[in-house]
């Protein structure tokens, strides 16, 4: 019997190709940034740029052109839900 695959990714790994969704089982993922992007936040607050949003939603937009939407994002953009529209999408 295999594992049960995870539901949360690394914004990261969906960006440099290290996990593809294309044949996931399940309809709902989490998708979170990486921890050196939110350590990276840390230092540049002041600047009004934010690593992880950015990662995150960038993520999120790359996963919208392969059949994924977007349902919720958290208010500091940690943290997406995302959700399959269709599901036989390869």
């Amino acid at each position: 019997m295999q594992p049960r695959p995870p539901r949360i990714f690394s914004a990261d790994d969906i960006l440099t190709g290290r996990v593809s969704l294309d044949a996931y089982p399940f309809r709902y993922v989490y998708i979170t940034p990486s921890p050196s992007s939110v350590f990276a936040n840390m230092y540049r607050f002041r600047s009004g740029y934010n690593i992880s949003a950015d990662q995150v939603l960038s993520a999120v937009e790359l996963l919208e052109t392969r059949g994924w939407e977007m349902v919720t994002v958290d208010p500091s953009v940690h943290v997406a839900c995302m959700r399959r529209v269709n599901h036989h999408h390869r």
